[in-house]
């Protein structure tokens, strides 16, 4: 585990550690995800391969990848999990 102390500036942004981003696999442009769970924020990567991943767990669940995202939470569960 790495635990670095940071300090939000003055619009409330934050500046993610060198260390953290090569970690993560993080470059300019890319997209993460940020997560609030019990009033702890966390922060991950985002696969570039995420729509061929929810293409296949529709595929698998029987789901029609064209419908409405109503089966959206369950993909997200097992895509980002």
């Amino acid at each position: 585990m790495v635990r670095i102390k940071v300090r939000l500036g003055a619009k409330g942004q934050l500046v993610i550690p060198k260390v953290i981003r090569e970690s993560l696999g993080l470059t300019e442009n890319k997209f993460i995800i940020l997560e609030l769970k019990d009033k702890t924020l966390e922060l991950k990567g985002v696969d570039e391969n995420i729509p061929d991943k929810w293409e296949l767990i529709a595929k698998r669940e029987g789901l029609d990848v064209t419908e409405s995202l109503v089966y959206g939470d369950k993909l997200y569960e097992q895509v980002f999990s």
